[in-house]
């Protein structure tokens, strides 16, 4: 997963990282494996009715293939069955497609971290906070 994600994006996580959060409690990691490879992954963590996605992460010669709303839509069911209501997650302003997944799962933004995603050594983009309710008057959403 380390690996993964130096391919991806600007910022990698090590396996030490990726463990640390896995060991947290009520923390919990998805995978999506094709042909012996891993094609993407999940990391996220549930607390207090609430769960937050804190790294989706797709090989690029597998976007657009659905591998991302499908670990999406599994951590979202195993929140729910770990009694969270709600999830949030941050994406990059500039990332349109992981934007247009986050909508049509039902996400909508409620906040903005300005300048916190580091492009190169003087761009910067803002991170949007998107929340989604994952059950709505007693019936569950998305």
């Amino acid at each position: 997963m380390a690996a993964l994600t130096e391919t991806t994006s600007g910022e990698s996580w090590d396996s030490e990282s990726v463990a640390n959060i896995l060991a947290l409690p009520r923390s919990f990691g998805l995978i999506a494996h094709g042909a012996g490879q891993p094609l993407g992954f999940l990391l996220a963590q549930c607390a207090a009715g609430e769960s937050e996605i804190i790294n989706l992460v797709v090989a690029p010669a597998a976007r657009r293939q659905g591998i991302g709303g499908a670990l999406l839509a599994g951590a979202m069911a195993r929140a729910r069955g770990m009694a969270a209501q709600i999830m949030f997650l941050e994406v990059a302003d500039d990332n349109a497609a992981a934007r247009a997944l986050y909508d049509r799962q039902g996400f909508a933004q409620v906040g903005r971290r300005p300048d916190y995603y580091r492009r190169d050594p003087v761009n910067y983009v803002d991170a949007l906070i998107l929340r989604c309710e994952l059950i709505t008057q007693g019936k569950i959403s998305a």
